[in-house]
C-alpha cells in the first residue's frame, strides 16, 4: 500500500512538471469573456421530440446521450441521423442542444471483432462487460471516431451548428468518471491511477484537436472533473479515485474548466445528511470565491424522483430541489420531458432558469431569500450534548429529542432509520419518508444576495405549513408574537448594484391565514425606515404573492438593526412568509 502511495505522488509531482507546456488545442473566446452565456437556464432531455418552449417558455435547451455504437455501426460506416433529428428539433424549437458522448460500455461490437479486449467486471450495476480501455487498437478506434464526430458537425448547415451550448466528452462509463462499473474479474485489465490519468489526458487532447475549426469556434466542453487536489489528498487514495484526481489535476491546469458536471447530490434533492461538508467542498470554485471566474454547472435530477422520501410529496420536492440548485450553485438543471410535460412544476423548473449563472451580485438582476430552520443534530451549540446527548448521526434519542421540541412547530421524522443511518444520494434514494431533522446539513435559509439579520432570535422555522398542493410550505418562517419575535430583518448584498434612478420589484410570498396585517418596510432616501405596504390578509388559507415597487430604496443598511428591509408584524397575529425576491428594472432575462 505505501509503495502504491509513493508511485501515486511521484505521478502527480511528474504531471505537475508536465502541466507547465502550453497546448496548442486550448481554446480561446472562453466562458470568462462574458456573463452568462445565452443558453444558461433549465435543460430537459427527451426522445425524438420537439420541445414546446412556448408552452414552457423556462426551457433553453434540450440534452441528448449520443452512443457511438449507434452511429459508427461498422467500422468506418457512420449514421448521424439520430443526432441530426435532435439538431433539427433545436432548429425549429428555437432552443439549444448539448449531447454526452457514451462510448466505453456503448462502444459498438464490432470493436471486440477487431481485437478490443472485452473485460468482464463483478460488482458493479449496468452492464457486466467493458472494452479495455488501454488496449491500442481501442484507443486508435476512439480517436479515430472524435475526429469523424468534429467532422460530422462543422459539415452541418450554420443554423444546426448555432444552437450548440456545448459538448460533455465522456471516455468511461456513460458520463460518469468511472471506466468501469465494478471490478474486472481478470486482475491484468486493472487501470493503475497513472493508466487512468494518460488514456483521459490523450482524449481529452484529441478532442481538442479535433474540434479546432473555424466553423466549430463557439462550440465548448463540459468535463465531469473535480476540483483541483494537493498531494497530501492524494496519499491515501485508492488508485480509481487517485487517478480521477491525477487528470482533474492535469486538466485544470493545461485547459479552461469553464463548465463541469456535479450531479449528487446537488442535483437530485436537498437536505441530505452530510450535504455541508460537500457544500463547504464545492462552493468555492462554483460561485468563484477563489479569485477566479466562477464555474458553470451542469447536473441531471435522473431516477431519483421515483424514490419514497421524493413521491412522498413532488409538488413540494420538485420546487424545493430546485430552489436548493440555485443556493447551491448549479447552473443547468436537467429534468426528463415527461416530467415537465405534466406542467405541475413550472414554479420550480422557471426559477432555477432564471438564476443560471448569476452568481455575481453585481451583474445578477435577481436576489432573494427562501425561509427556512434547519435542524442539523451534528450542531452542539445550539443542541448542547448535556441535554440532546452525543452529536453523532446515528444517536436515534438524540434526534427524537430535537423532534419533541419543534413538532409544534411542524418538525417531524418520517424515517428514523435514513436519518440516523444514510447519507448523500443514498440517503435521498434510500429513505422512505421526508425528514426535518439530519446531520451535518447545510442549516440556513436557501438564497443569492439576500441575508436574514439574526434569523432564530427574530422568527421561528416552520415545516410543512399550508396547502400541499402548493409548492412553499415545505419550510416557512414566521412571527412569534408571545416570544416577542415581530419582525424579520434583513440585509441586500452591498455589491447588488441598483441603478441611481432606477426601481426594484419586491415580490413577497406569504401564507393568508388569519386576517392580521404586517409590514415590508426599507433603507429609503427619505427615511431609513420607510413603510412600502401594509398587507391585510382575507384568511383564503392559500399562499399568496405580492410585488411591490420601490424607487427611492438605497438600502445602505441604515434600518433597524443595520438591515436594509424587514418584515414587521403589525398586531398579535403571527404571520408566516416563504419568500422574498427583488427584480432590478427591467432584467434582461
Amino acid at each position: 500500500m505505501k509503495r502504491a502511495r509513493i508511485k501515486i505522488l511521484a505521478t502527480f509531482l511528474l504531471f505537475i512538471g508536465l502541466s507547465q507546456l502550453t497546448f496548442s488545442q486550448k481554446k480561446g473566446n472562453d466562458i470568462k469573456d462574458f456573463e452568462r452565456p445565452q443558453w444558461a437556464g433549465f435543460f430537459t432531455n427527451c426522445k425524438n421530440e420537439k420541445i414546446d418552449t412556448e408552452r414552457f417558455p423556462f426551457i433553453k435547451g434540450a440534452a441528448d446521450r449520443v452512443k457511438w455504437a449507434d452511429i459508427e455501426t461498422s467500422p468506418e460506416e457512420y449514421d448521424w441521423s439520430k443526432m441530426d433529428s435532435q439538431i433539427r428539433n433545436a432548429v425549429k424549437g428555437k432552443y439549444y442542444y448539448y449531447f454526452v458522448l457514451w462510448t466505453g460500455p456503448h462502444s459498438p461490437e464490432w470493436i471486440y471483432e477487431q481485437g478490443v479486449p472485452k473485460v468482464t467486471v463483478k460488482g458493479g450495476k449496468g452492464k457486466d462487460f467493458f472494452p479495455y480501455y488501454l488496449n491500442q487498437n481501442y484507443i486508435n478506434y476512439f480517436h479515430r471516431f472524435i475526429g469523424k464526430l468534429a467532422d460530422h458537425i462543422a459539415s452541418l448547415p450554420e443554423k444546426d451548428r448555432n444552437v450548440f451550448a456545448f459538448i460533455q466528452p465522456a471516455f468511461g462509463s456513460t458520463g460518469d468518471r468511472q471506466l468501469y462499473k465494478g471490478t474486472p474479474i481478470d486482475h491484468k485489465y486493472k487501470i493503475s491511477a497513472q493508466q487512468y490519468l494518460e488514456f483521459c489526458s490523450g482524449a481529452t487532447k484529441r478532442f481538442y484537436e479535433a474540434f479546432d475549426k473555424p466553423e466549430l469556434k463557439h462550440i465548448r466542453f463540459l468535463f465531469n472533473v473535480d476540483n483541483e487536489s494537493n498531494p497530501e489528498v492524494l496519499k491515501g487514495t485508492k488508485a480509481a479515485k487517485a487517478g480521477e484526481l491525477l487528470y482533474a489535476n492535469w486538466l485544470r491546469k493545461n485547459y479552461p474548466i469553464e463548465l463541469r458536471k456535479q450531479q449528487f447530490t446537488i442535483a437530485i434533492g436537498y437536505q441530505t445528511n452530510g450535504e455541508i461538508i460537500q457544500d463547504n467542498e464545492l462552493r468555492p470554485t462554483f460561485f468563484g470565491l477563489n479569485g477566479k471566474k466562477p464555474e458553470f454547472v451542469r447536473g441531471e435530477f435522473s431516477k431519483f424522483g421515483q424514490a419514497g422520501i421524493f413521491q412522498e410529496n413532488p409538488v413540494w420536492n420538485y420546487y424545493w430541489t430546485a430552489i436548493s440548485t440555485v443556493d447551491r450553485g448549479l447552473d443547468l438543471w436537467e429534468v426528463d420531458y415527461n416530467i415537465v410535460k405534466t406542467g405541475q412544476y413550472d414554479e420550480g423548473f422557471a426559477f432555477a432558469s432564471r438564476y443560471s449563472y448569476y452568481k455575481q451580485p453585481q451583474t445578477s438582476p435577481y436576489a432573494f431569500i427562501a425561509l427556512r430552520d434547519v435542524l442539523d443534530s451534528a450542531d452542539s451549540v445550539r443542541f448542547p450534548e448535556g441535554k440532546y446527548g452525543k452529536a453523532e448521526q446515528s444517536n436515534a434519542e438524540r434526534v427524537n429529542k430535537i423532534e419533541a421540541e419543534f413538532n409544534k412547530y411542524g418538525a417531524k421524522v418520517g424515517d428514523l432509520h435514513a436519518a440516523t443511518s444514510l447519507s448523500g444520494s443514498n440517503y435521498l434514494y434510500e429513505a422512505k419518508a421526508m425528514n426535518d431533522i439530519g446531520f451535518e446539513l447545510i442549516a440556513r435559509n436557501y438564497s443569492r444576495f439576500i441575508t436574514q439579520i439574526n434569523a432564530n432570535e427574530t422568527s421561528v422555522g416552520l415545516w410543512r405549513v399550508g396547502p400541499e398542493n402548493q409548492p412553499y410550505g415545505r419550510y416557512a418562517r414566521g412571527f412569534e408574537n408571545s416570544n416577542g419575535r415581530n419582525r424579520m430583518y434583513f440585509d441586500l448584498d452591498d455589491n447588488f448594484s441598483l441603478t441611481k434612478k432606477g426601481s426594484i420589484n419586491l415580490k413577497i410570498i406569504y401564507l393568508d391565514k388569519g386576517t392580521g396585517k404586517f409590514s415590508v418596510r426599507y433603507d429609503s432616501s427619505s427615511n431609513t425606515d420607510k413603510t412600502a405596504v401594509t398587507i391585510t390578509k382575507a384568511n383564503s388559507g392559500n399562499w399568496v404573492s405580492k410585488s411591490i415597487t420601490i424607487a427611492d430604496g438605497v438600502f445602505a443598511n441604515k434600518g433597524p438593526k443595520n438591515s436594509d428591509f424587514s418584515l414587521v408584524n403589525e398586531d398579535n397575529e403571527d404571520d408566516v412568509f416563504h419568500m422574498i425576491e427583488i427584480m432590478k428594472d427591467n432584467p434582461k432575462n
